[in-house]
């Protein structure tokens, strides 16, 4: 459904029905496209929260992540200023992480089969997200 978002008229929202992804992978594929189509800013973030959301030990708070995204190696100490919005966080992502409401948890939605980690041992989304 996030692939209708960039729609803009009845036409192409009846068009993009017409043909929807044919399996996961098309759809990871789909969601991927929609990434790099952005601007280098937001394809840059949708890079770094799916990077850490993919390769973290245990499952990163909201706060976490946007500590963990803000840090940069020049920096001496962490700007609030720096810190990306959640939604933003979000919505860069095209449809592929989710905030979990009740544990303010921020992960890959659950399309696959497989665990993420098992995923990227296995060579789904390592492509995109090394």
């Amino acid at each position: 459904m996030d692939s209708l978002v960039s729609k803009n008229n009845a036409d192409a929202i009846r068009e993009a029905l017409r043909h929807p992804p044919k399996g996961l992978e098309d759809t990871y594929e789909d969601a991927m496209r929609r990434i790099e189509e952005q601007t280098a800013d937001d394809v840059e973030l949708a890079l770094g929260v799916l990077s850490w959301i993919s390769f973290v030990v245990r499952p990163l708070s909201v706060k976490e992540l946007q500590h963990a995204l803000a840090v940069r190696p020049t920096h001496i100490d962490l700007r609030r200023g720096a810190l990306p919005d959640e939604e933003i966080m979000v919505s860069v992502c095209a449809g592929l992480v989710v905030i979990d409401e009740e544990s303010d948890v921020i992960r890959l939605v659950r399309m696959y089969s497989l665990a993420p980690d098992q995923a990227i041992q296995q060579g789904q989304l390592s492509m995109y997200l090394l």
